[in-house]
């Protein structure tokens, strides 16, 4: 029978997002239903990476089960794309980098998905306790008024719940949430069905690409808390985010005057090398920020005390959280005092890499890494965290924890860190993140079993925000940690 396949790649699929991806491919049979025809499953060792190839009976694929695997595949920090329909040569290329991983389970039913993923997950490093649950449906999981909510709006009358964001689910379905309502110690569940998609190529000022979620009107929580935290539309054009934070920390590589930049011309009458403008994003927040204002439209502002004439073309680079780099061609649109707008199109690739970012980013739970070289004290505190809608990161001692904070596309939301541990101790861990990494906003607890005299005021100096004795147990830690971040989002808000 003919199929049609996509592909789903994760990188960097260790720890927590190895977890993380487990969970959507257990989800597929109740996301795709009959559709589903089988999936391969190959993991490469030495890179973290993950390739599941999702196969379609071709009479029941759909533009809806694409963008239904694009969307939840992003929310999972991995990429879908279609691999039927490629030239022969890339899918030869494709075939032999497959046959290359050291895991491998091909031609996986619907049916025997559930135990083969135990296998094949816990060869590739997942721990044999975890959590796991046939036929289940993935969650949406949101804070409401946190991370990435940068461009939401709620309309309290009709329910109508607008997420920006340049990936989204097919019109129609039906979601589960798991919403964190601010002072409730654990998300609220609910439903939401999609009402309205707007693509990228319908985007405008103002209007952000995403999609309108009308929320069920049980539980009544759900919609008093999007009501009190979410703005409403205001209509028009009038803007859904500052173009720049009040702490201004989009980093902006000023245009150079045409004659100081480049390399010289190749020979005469060769043109000179166009400027560039680079736009660096330290956080996700920042790239939603300005994606709502500026990206979704395919546009962007410069600040530069020497801008480019209107007209003239410049090379525009997108430094993402991720560490991945952006380059296109942009035309100056406008120029003023404080910079100059510009107008651009990335090409396909580049746009999947920024559209799978943003997606992960939008309106995401908070984020929490533990680091703790007690193998099931760093299990209890991450369940804790995650059953107060945290998605938790782990790390074994504060060597792994740098490398965790390092590779992130996302930026976290709260540490909580043992003091004692292997390689480095934790007051030497929070200094270094806080005085090398710039870690300001970043919500820091550390725990111990026992706190030595001078030991907390130590800490507080290196830039702990709370110390915490372990004898309080996960919950109350916990507890105590999420009240930790709410504190400095508040103060965050006032700043």
């Amino acid at each position: 029978m003919a199929t049609v396949d996509l592909l789903c790649v994760f990188v960097r699929a260790a720890a927590e997002r190895l977890l993380v991806a487990e969970r959507l491919v257990l989800a597929f049979p109740q996301l795709f239903g009959s559709a589903l025809e089988g999936c391969d499953l190959a993991y490469r060792v030495p890179a973290r990476t993950l390739v599941v190839v999702v196969r379609f009976a071709e009479g029941a694929f759909s533009p809806a089960i694409r963008d239904r695997l694009a969307f939840w595949a992003a929310r999972a920090g991995g990429r879908a794309s279609m691999l039927t329909g490629i030239p022969e040569r890339d899918r030869a290329a494709f075939r032999a980098s497959f046959a290359g991983c050291e895991l491998k389970a091909s031609a996986v039913a619907p049916a025997a998905l559930f135990s083969t993923a135990a296998r094949f997950f816990e060869d590739a490093g997942a721990p044999p306790s975890r959590r796991r649950v046939e036929g289940g449906r993935p969650a949406l999981a949101m804070d409401v008024g946190g991370p990435g909510w940068e461009g939401a709006t709620y309309r309290a009358d009709t329910r109508l719940l607008f997420v920006a964001a340049p990936i989204a689910p097919p019109e129609g379905d039906e979601l589960v949430l798991a919403v964190r309502v601010p002072g409730a110690p654990r998300p609220v569940e609910g439903r939401a069905r999609v009402v309205g998609v707007r693509r990228a190529e319908d985007a405008a000022p103002g209007k952000a690409a995403g999609y309108t979620l009308e929320i069920a009107p049980t539980p009544p929580a759900l919609c008093a808390a999007l009501a009190e935290h979410v703005p409403v539309p205001t209509g028009g054009n009038t803007r859904i985010a500052p173009r720049f934070a009040v702490k201004a920390p989009i980093k902006i590589q000023p245009v150079a005057p045409p004659a100081t930049l480049g390399d010289a011309p190749a020979g005469p009458g060769a043109a000179p090398p166009a400027p560039r403008a680079t736009i660096e994003y330290a956080t996700g927040e920042e790239l939603k920020a300005d994606f709502v204002e500026n990206l979704s439209n395919g546009g962007a502002f410069v600040r530069t005390p020497n801008p480019a004439p209107v007209g003239a073309t410049v090379a525009l680079e997108l430094k993402l959280p991720s560490g991945d780099d952006l380059v296109t061609q942009a035309i100056v649109t406008f120029a003023n005092a404080n910079g100059m707008g510009v107008k651009f199109k990335l090409d396909e690739a580049a746009e999947e890499i920024l559209s799978n970012a943003i997606a992960q980013i939008s309106a995401r739970p908070r984020r929490a890494l533990v680091v703790d070289d007690d193998a099931l004290q760093r299990r209890m505190l991450a369940d804790a965290l995650a059953d107060r809608g945290f998605e938790v990161l782990i790390a074994a001692d504060g060597s792994e924890g740098l490398r965790v904070l390092s590779e992130e596309l996302l930026a976290l939301d709260l540490l909580l860190t043992d003091i004692r541990m292997p390689c480095m101790d934790g007051e030497s861990f929070v200094r270094l993140i806080r005085d090398a990494g710039g870690e300001l906003d970043l919500a820091i607890v550390a725990v111990t079993a026992r706190i030595g005299e001078g030991e907390e005021r130590k800490l507080a100096q290196a830039g702990a925000d709370a110390v915490l004795d372990k004898a309080l147990g996960p919950e109350l830690i916990a507890q105590a940690a999420d009240a930790v971040v709410e504190r400095k989002r508040l103060v965050r808000g006032r700043g």
